[in-house]
């Protein structure tokens, strides 16, 4: 679930932004996450980045997501 919203996210982000404003808007998601201690919305918006920058991400990385995927899932749930 948070990879099919990351992609919807980033492509939301190049349709209404300039690449700059985009890439300014993520890092300000990410260090608000950051210094929150929310490692959880840190990997989210990285990923929304890395889909932002050049779509699919290599298999590695893709299976790495999926074994922490309901660890993140919870952290957000329980946070909302």
């Amino acid at each position: 679930m948070q990879k099919i919203e990351a992609e919807m996210l980033a492509r939301e982000l190049h349709a209404r932004y300039e690449p700059p404003r985009a890439v300014t808007l993520l890092g300000r998601m990410m260090l608000k996450a950051l210094f929150a201690g929310r490692s959880d919305e840190v990997v989210f918006w990285a990923l929304v980045h890395a889909h932002y920058c050049g779509g699919a991400l290599c298999p590695v990385l893709e299976s790495e997501l999926v074994a922490v995927e309901d660890l993140l899932q919870r952290r957000t749930a329980k946070s909302n």
